[in-house]
């Protein structure tokens, strides 16, 4: 009788165990799942792929942003830990569909082109060969990092 309880208590703790590490190891991985292949624009879904000129202008231009040509290419690393600034700006991402969570601590590509209508730029970051962000600005002091993607 005092077996069959100690067994069971066993059996018990060990199932919780289990439970606890997949939790943890579930919500691991959805951390660290790939930004989206696509975002909705408009009510259809576009590609994020950015593997060469063409398919970023082609991304901007769908976004309604006709670029002049790109005025800045550097390489960023997204920070591990966040202050208030980065996490508003990832607030921003999720807004349009990305999100910056699986880049934090590795190295993008930040890309800014002038726009060949009026004063603004855009900000885009790459990191394998798609676009992890996305902001509009008219980078004037004070002015505020506005959406591109228009959803």
């Amino acid at each position: 009788m005092f077996g069959t309880f100690r067994l069971k208590k066993r059996m018990v703790t060990l199932l919780s165990l289990l439970a606890v590490v997949l939790i943890i190891g579930l919500c691991l991985l959805l951390l660290r799942a790939g930004a989206p292949d696509t975002v909705t624009i408009n009510g259809e879904d576009y590609s994020l792929m950015a593997e060469d000129e063409g398919e970023i202008e082609a991304f901007l231009t769908v976004c309604g942003f006709e670029p002049e040509g790109c005025v800045s290419d550097r390489m960023i690393t997204v920070p591990k830990m966040w202050n208030d600034v980065y996490t508003a700006y990832n607030e921003l991402q999720k807004q349009q569909g990305l999100t910056l969570v699986p880049y934090k601590g590795k190295q993008a590509r930040e890309l800014v082109y002038a726009s060949a209508k009026d004063d603004d730029y855009v900000t885009l970051l790459v990191a394998d060969d798609r676009i992890i962000a996305a902001h509009r600005t008219t980078m004037l002091y004070g002015d505020e990092m506005r959406a591109l993607i228009q959803q």
